[in-house]
């Protein structure tokens, strides 16, 4: 049944005012062929052309052909050969580049429409023929909520009835749609959108209509394994009652019943110079680097001996794209109770490289991590309780980043680690160790002859927790560049 409701749609947009007809090939139903008598451009509605266009989809925040693209091995070994062997003449080019709703809106106009060019480039560089002699009806569909919605309607989507009302009530405002999806349940059908359907939105379509120096067969069928051409009645005459044949499924799409076409608001470009005009692109200030205080460092309080403040510093550089930033840090704390005998001097350095679980340079949500650090310290509780070395050790952090403020600039993280840490030290005291004279002097608690004492001859090791941390982050360097993929914020870019 819907097969036979698409086939009875194409036939009545496909007969034109002078009664003949314009006929697709049986298996590539995005080209239209007639006799060269025919002046007048098919009508392709929209709903025509997303029920039989056929094209190239990209990657994330890409526009260069995919080698493994099966429409292209589809159109460069089975009809690009065919085309050149017959007497076919291209006059129009139907093209509609678009990307999916994921990503920053500007930058989703960028895409769309150099989408569209390379597409019409690929066409005009396969055919031999200058594509911008020819008359070109191009659009960019910045992001293609209708087909998204007719996709829907296809697959009996659940939440096809919710999606189509806030597309209406939008009244094709694709800024508008975008907000409401993505606060829809929470964001949770954005996500699943995002999974299920957006990258097949990543695309640029097309339908092409060549005419033939000779009378238009009644039915042009390709062979599949001998590209061999079968035409049955010839007669121009008798065209008016062929029914087209079927419309066949590619491996790499799927035909979608029409629906009204809802409103869009899209960039429509007539090229016949094959020049694009893209909207100009509006550049987001990024991050480059930022500054990290750990307010537990800051407000350090350590059992018997108090209250310990010091200054924690780090730098974290983001680079333009990926999971993974490098950050290093350092912390000074000296404190000095002359009267208690309270001392608690450290000095502490960190390299960081940190793999962010949301990519695209979002650079928030979880981490892990992986640590190595240095350390001089001198710590006294007491008289006679006091040490003073060097150590150092590396391991694994875990942590998560929220966002402040609007923009992110401002951001609050948690993060626990776990490692090892080796120390070599020495305890001292205060006052003569062998004699137990308090004259004012600090000594090392040795016991034994001076002139054997060595420096740094007690070891410690420690295996389990080794830091925890609440953060607070901000924005410090920041470079230009052009929107990015969240995904993606969502998710990434479209």
């Amino acid at each position: 049944m819907t097969t036979f409701f698409i086939m009875t749609f194409v036939k009545a947009w496909a007969q034109m005012p002078d009664n003949r007809y314009y006929h697709q090939l049986s298996d590539f139903p995005f080209v239209f062929v007639s006799d060269e008598s025919v002046t007048t451009p098919p009508v392709i509605s929209d709903s025509l052309f997303d029920a039989v266009s056929r094209g190239i989809h990209f990657k994330v925040n890409r526009t260069e052909l995919q080698p493994t693209d099966p429409f292209l091995t589809l159109y460069n070994e089975k009809l690009l050969p065919w085309l050149k062997s017959q007497d076919l003449e291209l006059r129009q080019v139907f093209v509609k580049g678009a990307a999916s709703p994921e990503g920053p809106y500007q930058n989703n106009v960028r895409l769309s429409c150099a989408r569209a060019k390379r597409l019409i480039t690929f066409l005009s560089e396969g055919l031999g023929q200058s594509v911008s002699e020819n008359p070109i009806d191009s659009k960019c569909i910045t992001e293609d909520y209708g087909l998204l919605v007719k996709m829907m309607h296809q697959a009996n989507d659940p939440d096809y009835d919710r999606v189509n009302a806030i597309w209406l009530s939008c009244k094709g405002d694709e800024l508008c749609c975008k907000r409401k999806l993505m606060a829809l349940d929470g964001g949770i059908v954005w996500r699943r959108l995002l999974q299920q359907y957006f990258p097949a939105l990543r695309q640029a379509r097309m339908v092409l209509w060549y005419t033939r120096k000779k009378e238009v067969p009644k039915d042009i069928t390709i062979k599949k394994d001998t590209m061999e051409v079968v035409d049955t009645i010839a007669t121009v005459d008798s065209l008016e009652t062929v029914v087209i044949p079927p419309v066949p499924v590619q491996p790499t799409d799927t035909i979608i019943p029409p629906v009204p076409v809802q409103p869009t608001d899209s960039i429509v470009i007539k090229e016949p110079d094959l020049e694009i005009i893209e909207e100009p692109v509006k550049y987001t200030r990024r991050h480059l680097i930022a500054a990290r205080t750990n307010l537990l460092h800051d407000l350090l309080y350590v059992p018997t001996w108090g209250w310990t403040p010091g200054v924690n510093i780090q730098l974290e550089y983001y680079p333009l794209k990926g999971h993974y930033t490098l950050n290093a840090g350092y912390t000074h704390i000296t404190h000095r109770h002359w009267g208690d005998c309270k001392f608690f001097q450290w000095r502490d350095a960190q390299v960081e490289v940190r793999r962010y679980f949301k990519g695209g340079g979002v650079f928030m949500g979880p981490y892990l991590s992986a640590y190595a650090e240095g350390t001089k310290y001198g710590i006294g509780f007491s008289k006679t309780k006091g040490w003073e070395g060097e150590g150092g050790g590396g391991g694994l952090s875990a942590g998560w980043v929220w966002k402040l403020n609007r923009r992110g600039s401002l951001r609050i993280e948690v993060s626990a680690s776990v490692g090892v840490f080796i120390t070599r030290h020495d305890p001292y005291v205060y006052g003569n160790p062998i004699t137990l004279e308090e004259d004012g002097l600090y000594y090392y608690n040795y016991h034994g002859n001076a002139s054997d004492f060595i420096e740094r001859n007690h070891r410690f090791m420690w295996i389990g927790p080794t830091n925890a941390g609440v953060h607070l982050t901000y924005d410090i360097i920041y470079r230009k560049k052009k929107p990015v993929d969240s995904s993606q914020q969502k998710g990434g870019n479209s």
